[in-house]
Formats: C-alpha cells, sequence, structure tokens
C-alpha cells in the first residue's frame, strides 16, 4: 500500500494506492474510492511527519494487513514505525533516522510527567457518550469534530445527518470551550460507507496537534466499551485495542490515551448530560435533522430513550415505547444474543417494570435478560483510572466522583465475572423463542416512513452527482453518467 500524503494550504490530501505486495486482510468493506481530504488550518510544514503518517494509516487501515508493505510519500520516525510494528503488527517501510519523534508538550512524550502548557484533545462526536466525557475533561480541553461531506460526484446516499452534530459543536462553542470542525470525505473511502477505522475520527485531532499543543488524544468510550460489556464479556483495558495495539502508537506521537469515561456505564454518561451545562449538546442519533430531534426510529433512539426514563423516572407512554422497539433496526437488536449493549438494555427495562410500566414486549425482554444484578451500572470502576495519563489522572478522578460513587470490591468482581448467558441456556433459549414470536406476530410500524426517507436520500445523492438541473431531467433510473 502506497500512502500519498500532500499538505497543501487549508487541506490535507491522502492518496491510497494499493500495491501487489504483501496480502491485505478480509475485510467487510470495498475500497471505493483511492483519496481523501481534510479541510485544515495548519500551517504548511506546521505537521510533524508522523502525525501525517498516522493519520494516512488510520484511513488505509482495513485495508493493509501484518504483511503488507506500506510506503508513504512522507517518511515517518523509526520510533512510529517500531510501535506500529509492536503494536497493530504493521510494515511501514517508509522510515527516516533523520526524523525525530514528536515531543509531548511540557514533557518528554513518554512518561505523561508535568503539564508545561499542553492540553488535552477529544475526539468529539456530539453524542451522549462523547459530551460526558468533554464534561469530564478540564475545560481547557480542545475538541474536534469530523465533519462527513461527500464528494461532489458521490451517488451513495445514506441515512446520515450532519446538521445535529454541528449545532452540537455551536453549543459547546458558546460555552466558551474550543471546538474544531474538520470537513472530511473520508468516509467515502469505503462501501458501505463509513470510517475506514474506529480511530479515524482521530485523524482532525491530529493534524491540528502541533498548532494546538495537544499532549492527549480522548474519546468517549463508555465502560461497555472499553471493557467489551456490550458484547456480552468482560475483557479487560489493557487488552482493548485502545491500549494493547494502538496505545504505543499514540504514545509515539506524543499523545497517550485518554479515556475519562471507561470506567462509567451508559447509565452514568446519561446522568452526566442530564445534570451539566453540556447536556444540552448531546444528541448520540446521527439521523434527526436536528439537535433536540432525533430520528426515533433506529436502535440507539430506541435505547437512549430507555436510558432517559432510568435517569430522570419520566417514562413514555407505553405504547410510544411499544414503538419505538418494534422498528426494523430496534427489533433486530432484541433478537441478537447477546442484545447489543446488554447491560444497560436489561437495567433500564428493569427500572421502567419497577416503575410501573406495563408493556409486554419489554417484559419479554426481561424474560430474556433475566434478573438484573447489576447496581454497578450507576457507580465507576476504579481500575479504569489507572489508565488514564497521570497528569489527568487526578481531575477526572475528581469530576466523576460528584457523580458516581466508586464500586465496591465485590461490585468490582461482579463486573470481571460479567457474561451474558448463551443460547444454549434452557430459559434463554425458550424466552428467545416467546421474544421472536411475538415480534413476527406485530410487524414494525416504520416501514413506509423508512421507504419515504430513502427515496429522499437517492434524491438528494442524484442533485449531488448531477447537479438540480440535470437530475430534473435524467431522474434516478437514468444510466447517463458513471458510477
Amino acid at each position: 500500500m502506497e500512502l500519498g500524503i500532500v499538505h497543501r494550504p487549508g487541506r490535507v490530501e491522502i492518496t491510497l494506492t494499493p500495491g501487489m505486495q504483501g496480502a491485505a486482510p478480509a475485510s467487510r468493506a470495498r475500497l471505493a474510492r483511492r483519496t481523501a481530504t481534510f479541510e485544515v488550518d495548519a500551517e504548511l510544514g506546521a505537521v510533524h511527519p508522523d502525525l501525517l503518517v498516522l493519520s494516512a494509516l488510520l484511513c488505509a487501515r482495513p485495508w493493509v494487513g501484518t504483511r503488507t508493505e506500506i510506503t508513504s510519500s512522507v517518511a515517518a520516525s523509526p520510533a512510529l514505525a517500531e510501535a506500529l510494528r509492536t503494536g497493530p503488527r504493521l510494515r511501514l517501510r517508509s522510515v527516516s533516522p533523520d526524523v525525530q519523534p514528536r515531543p509531548r508538550p511540557g514533557g518528554d512524550g513518554r512518561d505523561g510527567d508535568g503539564d508545561g502548557g499542553g492540553v488535552p484533545g477529544l475526539c468529539f462526536s456530539g453524542g451522549t457518550d462523547s459530551v460526558a466525557a468533554l464534561a469530564m475533561m478540564p475545560e481547557r480541553t480542545r475538541s474536534y469534530h469530523l465533519l462527513r461531506r461527500a464528494p461532489v460526484d458521490e451517488r451513495r446516499a445514506t441515512m446520515f445527518d450532519t446538521r445535529a452534530a454541528e449545532q452540537s459543536c455551536a453549543r459547546v462553542r458558546a460555552t466558551g470551550r474550543a471546538v474544531v470542525v474538520v470537513p472530511s470525505d473520508v468516509e467515502y473511502l469505503r462501501d458501505p460507507t463509513g470510517f475506514p477505522h474506529d480511530f479515524t475520527t482521530a485523524v482532525p485531532l491530529l493534524l491540528h496537534a502541533d498548532a494546538d499543543r495537544l499532549d492527549a488524544v480522548a474519546w468517549g468510550a463508555p465502560l461497555e466499551a472499553t471493557y467489551r460489556l456490550q458484547r456480552g464479556i468482560f475483557r479487560d483495558l489493557a487488552d482493548s485495542p485502545f491500549l494493547r495495539e494502538w496505545g504505543a502508537v499514540f504514545d509515539a506521537v506524543g499523545l497517550p490515551v485518554l479515556l475519562p469515561v471507561a470506567g462509567v456505564s451508559e447509565v452514568v454518561t446519561s446522568t452526566i448530560v442530564a445534570r451539566h451545562e453540556l447536556g444540552s449538546a448531546a444528541q448520540s442519533c446521527v439521523r434527526g435533522p436536528r439537535l433536540g430531534r432525533p430520528c426515533g426510529r433506529c436502535a440507539k433512539c430506541a435505547r437512549k430513550t430507555l436510558l432517559a426514563g432510568a435517569v430522570t423516572g419520566s417514562w413514555p407512554d407505553d405504547h410510544v415505547l411499544q414503538r419505538q422497539w418494534r422498528g426494523v433496526e430496534p427489533r433486530q437488536h432484541l433478537l441478537a444474543d447477546p442484545i447489543k449493549v446488554e447491560p444497560v438494555v436489561s437495567h433500564c427495562v428493569h427500572r421502567y417494570l419497577a416503575d410501573g410500566g406495563a408493556d409486554p414486549l419489554l417484559r419479554l425482554v426481561v424474560a430474556k435478560t433475566g434478573p438484573d444484578p447489576l447496581p454497578w451500572l450507576t457507580r465507576s470502576y476504579p481500575p479504569a483510572l489507572e489508565h488514564l495519563p497521570a497528569p489527568y489522572r487526578q481531575e477526572v478522578q475528581q469530576r466523576l466522583l460528584t457523580v458516581a460513587e466508586p464500586m465496591t470490591a465485590q461490585q468490582e468482581q461482579a463486573v470481571r465475572d460479567y457474561a451474558v448467558p448463551g443460547p444454549e441456556d434452557p430459559s434463554r433459549a425458550a424466552a428467545q423463542r416467546e421474544l421472536e414470536a411475538w415480534l413476527a406476530a406485530h410487524p414494525s410500524h416504520d416501514r413506509m416512513a423508512r421507504s419515504v426517507s430513502r427515496v429522499r436520500r437517492v434524491l438528494r445523492a442524484g442533485v449531488r452527482r448531477w447537479g438540480p438541473r440535470t437530475w430534473a431531467i435524467r431522474g434516478p433510473g437514468s444510466n447517463t453518467g458513471s458510477g
């Protein structure tokens, strides 16, 4: 794989050219386009070579494997190449001994001691967990949002709507906090459309790290993601991709990984946004037309509705909850085994029933998930704090203590022992059959709305591809043009 990296005034262009040597990994995503552009404020020559190379690699990651020879038009430091070799096991060949590692502002770039004027950066999405992470970080934190922008000739339709995220960034900026929005078409590199890699969201931060004197890279990843409870079984944070695979790589560019909400669940992050001044900036739905108006039909909206009820004690009517969970996507989450983010869904449904809820669908969900042994979901898991960079550990810990007490030793063990019963469990298998039968007898209400939404997306994509005038003539069925 050849990585072409060009920094022009106002933008960085990354071009991916697959090579013949080395096998690329099997990927569910096809490389649909070869070039991605990021609009940046950084001056020419003001971005460390390692930051440019790492940015390109995070764009190319699905299409490079451990045997792929990777070359780059920009040479990296030996320190970055070694971190890539030992972490994600990538073979970067364009290395120059003349390139020194990027130092961490105020420190030596490795041990995380001292403050020295550096500031942490947050990969900001505008979702609940991201806003909660920002609330737990120092007020001098700078946020970086990767804003999806389609190439002018792109025909693929998408359900994604950027307006709520843009409004979220504006809302955060209005509180006096720094937010940098970086428009990019990087998500169109792959088909289906989306981030090439989970950490591609860090590219805007990487490209501004020198200009803004950043000394840490943060994400709003909660307990269910960092300890993998959303997959149904515990995995230690130290063994996660954040640390085991990519931790040393980010260390090599002077940006140790900072996960301020890694030890708290979505129940706690929802509590944070319900209480904090930043809370009005949070919206996890990426399909709603504006901030405060989520789509109400996706699985994320259905789960966040449950979370809001569990945190505030104010629940929608039974038929409103049922309509959401009967939707095309939410029902698939309920039928999955384990249910996606099962500990949170189970806990919230138990709270709903305890508060007098009586929806039959949610009663079947409880029958599948079993008793609610999860009081620890409202507390903080102390071992997560050990992985925070030293300069920020105490401040993050103090902020967390205002919203979540530390777990007891017994509760910590309960987290480590957490495991969803498998389909071979007789009671769970029986409950799954009942759930399947009920949903089969009660189809979704939102199929027409989804069809109308699909037509609108195709029309928008057509206007983007051919322009408003030619679209009216050719129509969506025309075979004129490429793509």
